[in-house]
């Protein structure tokens, strides 16, 4: 699909600001992300998002090159209050010849959490990266509760050193003689003895044992993480978590 100028003139008239100009923005977009949708991304942000944020709202499409990246944010002026901010950051570059999407920030306000609105947003970016064929999603569950939201949607850990810190929390919270220990422990030895220098971590198994999603969720248990989007039973295991966009 080319990208036509009416349909960035869409995110215009939403608000939004095109970076570095309207021109180069169709430019690059259709030299680099063929098959991003902005009309329908941009009408999905709308209806996902406005009746959460507190104005103003800062709406920016940022498009360049070398190397050729695409930057998509939606923010409030209060982005960073940890109970009324609301702040949406997605980057897609291309490393090594492949499209690769950075999720580097998803807030959102107290009012409208545990109603499913995260999954919705990660399932209209996710329609947008299999239109473009982007290979790969990498993160930083760092937020609240995002330690262990991350690992439920199935992400892998890409970090050994982070999860032996978050295996000494568990540690000390669980106790040594928990049986949880013991599955958390041996979760972690299977997978690293037979990868030593490993990169996908099964994360996603240590959130399903009694007790874990909770540290998981402690601020110092955050950590790296990558979807291969390539993987099909991978892929397919995350779209029926996160759901439909709407």
């Amino acid at each position: 699909m080319k990208v036509i100028p009416r349909r960035f003139d869409e995110a215009i008239k939403a608000g939004y600001r095109l970076r570095p100009t309207l021109a180069e923005a169709v430019r690059i977009t259709n030299k680099h992300f063929k098959g991003f949708n902005i009309a329908v991304l941009v009408r999905d942000l709308e209806n996902l998002l406005k009746s959460y944020a507190k104005e103003p709202v800062e709406k920016e499409i940022y498009v360049s090159e070398p190397p050729p990246t695409l930057r998509i944010e939606y923010k409030s002026e209060n982005c960073f209050n940890e109970k009324e901010g609301l702040y949406v950051s997605r980057t897609i570059t291309h490393e090594n010849d492949e499209l690769v999407a950075y999720h580097e920030m998803l807030m959102l306000p107290e009012s409208s959490r545990k109603q499913g609105l995260g999954k919705k947003i990660i399932a209209a970016f996710l329609e947008q990266y299999e239109n473009m064929e982007v290979k790969r999603i990498n993160l930083y569950a760092a937020l609240s509760d995002g330690g262990a939201a991350w690992a439920k949607f199935g992400f892998k850990a890409t970090k050994r050193s982070e999860m032996e810190r978050i295996l000494l929390i568990a540690e000390q919270s669980l106790g040594e003689k928990s049986k949880k220990l013991k599955v958390v422990r041996d979760t972690f030895n299977n997978y690293y003895e037979k990868e030593p220098d490993g990169k996908a971590f099964p994360i996603q198994n240590w959130v399903a044992i009694p007790g874990m999603e909770t540290i998981l969720k402690k601020a110092d248990s955050h950590w790296h993480g990558c979807m291969d989007l390539t993987n099909s039973k991978d892929l397919l295991n995350f779209k029926h978590y996160v759901g439909q966009k709407r």
